[in-house]
């Protein structure tokens, strides 16, 4: 693989470091789908791994056929790099299907209980089908507080973690979320959504799918959208007990992206490319530090691709001036309408954004 810095030259305008990055091609992946500085859509600037992009030209060769033997061969390398059963992984369209079904149809009956702060994409969508969701306050650090999920009430059918959060790029204490995990399960099927899961230090020791190995009813859900780049071929997996696994299978489509999972199957868990990326990542939250800490505002300290900010008493004011200036950031929830999440985007998304927020503040 090739190696070049090219990914970061934008940086240099905000006086930022610029890391090396051993045999690991990093270069900005511009896109037609989004306003050119859009810090509002978490999705990787540096595009997939060189083995990912040389194993989906390969599989474009195949393309008439159906991709059994491609997500098959998925399932063989999640299953092996986790220690689970391959009946025990499923392979989704991204991480938002078995999430949304979830939501959906696992719920009848009572409720999904989830933190009043997180990607809520899929509540949202369960609730426009009829499907009931109870909200649980967060801690005042804006963690979740992990001991009312883990009592989630009887009418809970369905309990659900984001580790590390969305939006605040928090991570849990992995004891204690263990524990809540293990303690809400004995009531009602946990979800953890591990979506920005390998953007941490160390994915394996912060992932719960030891308790799905030790025969808890968790079931961890993943993507190769964030980490790994592939968000334009929507290929996520779910890992739980059989029963739970084959109740997803059961309302999926039957076949997925052979292109897709072809890249996911090469790119899962490479660590040459991860360090890589994180390590751009890295780059991309401090810049975003440094631009808030010079216009004072307050960010909390993230470990995945996005930085929670609090823009203050008019931020719909300074929203709305980011969004006519072509860098908008999101907003998430009304129970705390002064904050947006900005997300690590490309290095002249960043520098943009260094230079449209000050100008949004001042109204």
């Amino acid at each position: 693989m090739q190696t070049t810095r090219r990914g970061l030259a934008g940086l240099a305008g905000l006086a930022l470091p610029v890391p090396a990055m051993a045999g690991q091609a990093l270069s900005p992946a511009p896109s037609t789908l989004v306003p050119p500085w859009a810090l509002n859509v978490t999705e990787s600037p540096f595009g997939p791994s060189d083995r990912a992009v040389a194993a989906i030209r390969e599989a474009a060769t195949d393309v008439a056929h159906y991709a059994h033997a491609p997500e098959e061969r998925l399932i063989a390398v999640i299953a092996a790099a986790n220690g689970v059963r391959e009946n025990q992984v499923a392979i989704t369209t991204g991480a938002l299907e078995p999430l949304s079904m979830a939501a959906l149809l696992w719920t009848r009956g009572g409720v999904q209980v989830a933190p009043a702060l997180t990607y809520d994409t899929h509540v949202k969508y369960a609730a426009r089908n009829g499907s009931q969701t109870r909200r649980v306050a967060m801690r005042p650090d804006q963690q979740i507080d992990l001991d009312a999920l883990a009592a989630p009430g009887p009418d809970a059918k369905l309990v659900y973690f984001c580790n590390p959060n969305n939006p605040t790029g928090l991570l849990a204490d992995r004891l204690a979320l263990r524990d809540a995990c293990m303690a809400a399960a004995r009531l009602a099927p946990v979800l953890v959504d591990e979506a920005f899961i390998d953007m941490t230090d160390d994915p394996q020791a912060q992932s719960v799918v030891d308790l799905v190995r030790d025969g808890h009813d968790v079931t961890v859900i993943g993507t190769f959208s964030k980490s790994y780049a592939l968000a334009g071929l929507r290929v996520g997996y779910a890992i739980g007990q059989n029963e739970r696994i084959g109740a997803l299978r059961s309302i999926l489509p039957t076949s997925h992206n052979g292109p897709g999972m072809a890249a996911a199957a090469v790119s899962y868990r490479d660590r040459d490319y991860l360090m890589a990326a994180n390590g751009a990542v890295r780059e991309g939250r401090e810049a975003l530090y440094h631009i808030c800490e010079a216009n004072r505002l307050t960010v909390l300290p993230s470990v995945a691709s996005y930085v929670w900010i609090d823009l203050g008493p008019d931020a719909a004011g300074v929203l709305s001036r980011l969004e006519a200036a072509g860098t908008p950031l999101r907003p998430f929830s009304e129970a705390y309408p002064t904050w947006a999440r900005a997300a690590v985007r490309e290095p002249a998304a960043i520098a943009a954004f260094s230079r449209t927020l000050p100008v949004a503040l001042r109204g």
